[in-house]
């Protein structure tokens, strides 16, 4: 996340990865640090090589048509406590990778001196639209209101919704994040109560690079945020159990689907006291799908929490 004016063009190409097996579930080992996949509805990269890591490319089969922006989907970026922030980037830290039994993938950041903890993560297709990931950590110090912010970057035609509380209304919503006449800033997140929100406020966000004054809005109704693309017919759904993100952020709407900018998502995870040497876990999803309205992906979130144990 870079906190610029910034124009970019994501133009549909068709992305060929040398696969040598039939569309499946599971990555398959590339160059080091590097896995390809494809779904059969989807197939690209994900890059774990310690430079600017994430998901991507992601292409959509169907078209061929590349769905994110670099570093991608599921890219940790920013460790933060209590008016404190670790380092600059997750994303840039020297990893561990390996490929599990089942066709998983777990990469592990090892402690350093700049980052004093153990993050491990397993990315996992569990479908062909759908992608899991677990994180556990571990510090080697305390850690007050712990978080690892992660980010993930959409094309530009993805537009933005958040699931919310009501205001006024019977029924928790899906609202697009566009602008209001009070709306202030780039950026705006959507806390999941008072708590978190204090958190947000507490100084983490003032230390460079790209400090964040970040606009507050209505709480958060779950985990729960859609980007869409209406010309390409596609969702991506991004979701946590309650308990393991405390808020979900984005830039505002564009005026226009012209409009230069990121089409970002963002999500903070964790949000607890941490003790030295404590593991702590923290789970989301993403699904990317054809036809996903509002009703479908509330109740697709239900049934991946109703799935977690702890």
């Amino acid at each position: 996340m870079r906190f610029i004016p910034l124009l970019f063009f994501l133009i549909p190409l068709t992305f060929t990865p040398a696969f040598g097996d039939s569309p499946d579930l599971t990555f398959k080992p590339a160059d080091d640090g590097y896995y390809d996949f494809d779904t059969g509805l989807l197939k690209g990269q994900l890059k774990l090589d310690g430079k600017y890591q994430g998901l991507y490319p992601l292409i959509d089969v169907k078209t061929g048509t590349e769905l994110v922006h670099p570093p991608g989907v599921f890219s940790f970026y920013r460790v933060l406590t209590t008016n404190r922030r670790y380092g600059k980037s997750v994303r840039d830290w020297p990893t561990q990778t390996k490929l599990l039994s089942d066709g998983a993938v777990e990469v592990r950041w090892p402690p350093a001196d700049e980052h004093p903890l153990e993050i491990i993560a397993i990315y996992r297709w569990t479908a062909p639209d759908t992608l899991d990931l677990e994180t556990t950590v571990k510090p080697q110090h305390d850690m007050p209101d712990f978080e690892l912010f992660m980010s993930s970057y959409l094309g530009k035609g993805f537009l933005a919704s958040v699931y919310l509380r009501p205001e006024g209304q019977e029924q928790p919503e899906f609202v697009p994040v566009d602008r209001t006449p009070d709306s202030r800033g780039g950026y705006v997140m959507f806390p999941r109560d008072q708590k978190s929100l204090d958190m947000i406020r507490d100084g983490r966000w003032t230390f460079p690079p790209s400090p964040v004054d970040w606009d507050a809005r209505r709480w958060l109704a779950a985990p729960l945020v859609i980007r869409r693309d209406a010309k390409l017919g596609l969702s991506a759904a991004m979701m946590c159990p309650p308990d393991d993100c405390f808020a979900v952020a984005s830039p505002w709407n564009p005026a226009t689907l012209e409009a230069g900018g990121y089409r970002s998502l963002y999500l903070s995870l964790f949000g607890q006291d941490l003790e030295a040497g404590q593991t702590a876990k923290a789970r989301c999803r993403l699904i990317i799908s054809r036809n996903l309205p509002d009703d479908e992906a509330i109740g697709r979130y239900k049934q991946y929490v109703a799935g977690q144990v702890r």
